[in-house]
């Protein structure tokens, strides 16, 4: 009975979807930085897993040197500093605004989001959000070549035809409830983010949307946040008619303000695959939010995949963040020290600087390092590993790799610059029927052998991935944006170099993260 209530919840709410993002509240990283000094005042102080629900009221609150542009034509004063729809009174609000991203690039390069975003509030407790958008969309030959293995849109939906240009439909929304300040349930069908830098090791925004629950407790300097989800094993078709096996995800995040400049936050998620013949299987006793899983987890018996982190974030100075995380797939303490190549040394690291608050004004500079050692996120079956719509639940990549990222982003007024480098060294998939750790879907027992791995062991892939572009914000209530920019991919794949660059044009309303620079 209680599975079956629980199923009704996720159900429920299955019609929304929200992004819970740490650090800022917002969900498009580069939104982030643009408004560093109103978003990041006390790094440390904010948890790193804070519902970027927000981020769809958030921009409303912006400082007035980003709005002051008027007109008394009341025609561009609508265009340039309002919502396309808008209404509030003392019990409830709603604005609705457009969801588009028109761009147009040589080299075929194109992308034709449109769409919608409602949001709203209901009485002093509720907020809501919902969306919709269809695209159309001409990926660069790397991306290209994921969408025909996958059929899927990284980090969106299945394609409808992968071997052209690619065409589907995505819908967001999402419901909080903020009963007190201890409390807040939030629901939906979107995508979470723990973490405090460009990329999450922990729990991503990288995958698809999906349904979940989650529940926030503030008490004092600790903030406890639990998820419970539901992800689709993608790889696995039932019975042949189309419905795939689900699987569910449980997830604890604590976090702790040591100190006004050290934040520590302990991570702990399983997976477990649904039942082969009734698609679903709930385990009671990961629904419960006050108990550490992994001794629930040895106590049942239970096959399923844990995984533990760690996220660290301290200010040593006002200019400077510097954050960390540490993910822990399984680990043997004899084999880690004597026996570092052992295939089930399965981990990964994140070091990251955030230079920001500088004498230039709204200037922010990161550099980050991510490492992810060969295996990890992967289990025995692809209804066990950390994923979601043959995406990572982590890192887009997946696993067996080492990454380098700087990114230098400068605003004035509603003018904005953003450079970003992506430099990847990993090791792609030697044969289809083996796994050298790279991709997460596939079983680790069907590996060459039990030691000698090392980042990047496989089929040699290096990238340089390189995208600057200039933008100005034409409505700041929904961040909509005329853009023009490069993009360079150069990439080493077997010794093979390629080389792809688009200049490309367009506006666009930059609301949430799609990874496409690995």
């Amino acid at each position: 009975m209680l599975q079956a209530k629980f199923k009704f919840v996720l159900l429920l709410f299955s019609f929304f979807s929200f992004y819970s993002k740490g650090q800022f509240n917002l969900m498009n990283h580069e939104i982030e930085w643009m408004f560093d000094k109103e978003l990041s005042v006390g790094d440390t102080m904010l948890n790193s897993s804070n519902s970027s629900f927000e981020s769809h009221f958030v921009f409303e609150t912006l400082s007035s040197d980003t709005f002051n542009l008027s007109s008394k034509y009341s025609i561009f004063d609508w265009f340039l500093n309002k919502n396309v729809i808008g209404f509030k009174n003392e019990n409830y609000s709603v604005r609705i605004n457009p969801y588009c991203d028109c761009e147009l690039g040589n080299n075929d390069y194109i992308s034709l989001r449109r769409g919608a975003v409602a949001r709203g509030t209901i009485g002093t407790k509720f907020k809501w959000v919902s969306a919709y958008y269809e695209n159309h969309q001409q990926f660069d030959p790397r991306i290209s070549r994921i969408v025909e293995n996958t059929a899927v849109a990284p980090g969106e939906a299945e394609v409808k035809n992968p071997y052209t240009k690619s065409e589907y439909a995505v819908s967001y929304g999402g419901l909080v409830y903020e009963a007190n300040k201890y409390y807040t349930l939030t629901a939906g069908h979107g995508k979470n983010f723990l973490g405090n830098g460009y990329r999450s090791l922990l729990l991503s925004d990288a995958a698809g949307n999906y349904p979940f629950l989650k529940n926030d407790l503030n008490i004092g300097r600790i903030k406890y946040s639990n998820i419970i989800a539901e992800f689709i094993d993608f790889t696995n078709d039932l019975v042949g008619d189309g419905l795939k096996r689900k699987k569910y995800g449980s997830f604890h995040f604590l976090d702790f303000l040591a100190t006004k400049k050290l934040k520590i936050a302990v991570f702990e998620a399983v997976i477990w695959q649904g039942d082969s013949i009734d698609r679903n299987a709930l385990e009671i006793n990961y629904l419960n939010p006050f108990v550490i899983m992994r001794p629930q987890e040895y106590n049942i018996g239970s096959p399923d995949n844990m995984l533990m982190g760690l996220n660290v974030s301290w200010d040593p100075h006002k200019t400077t963040n510097l954050y960390g995380q540490l993910i822990m797939d399984e680990l043997h303490s004899d084999n880690l020290l004597n026996n570092p190549t052992w295939w089930a040394n399965k981990y990964g690291y994140q070091l990251g600087v955030k230079l920001h608050n500088l004498p230039i004004e709204n200037l922010v500079i990161l550099a980050e390092h991510n490492f992810i050692r060969p295996f990890t996120y992967s289990h025995r079956t692809s209804g066990l590993n950390y994923g979601h719509n043959y995406n990572s639940l982590a890192h887009p990549y997946g696993a067996n790799f080492q990454e380098l990222i700087g990114v230098v982003n400068y605003r004035v007024k509603r003018w904005n610059l953003n450079a970003k480098v992506v430099y990847l060294n990993g090791g792609e998939e030697l044969v289809d029927s083996i796994s050298n750790g790279k991709d997460i879907f596939k079983p680790y027992f069907d590996r060459e052998f039990e030691n000698g791995y090392k980042a990047g062991y496989g089929t040699p892939y290096k990238q340089i991935h390189w995208d600057t572009k200039v933008r100005y914000i034409l409505n700041p209530k929904y961040m909509l944006m005329l853009e023009l920019g490069y993009q360079n991919r150069t990439q080493w794949l077997a010794g093979n170099k390629e080389n792809h660059h688009y200049l490309y044009a367009g506006f666009r309303t930059s609301l949430f993260n799609l990874y496409y620079d690995y």
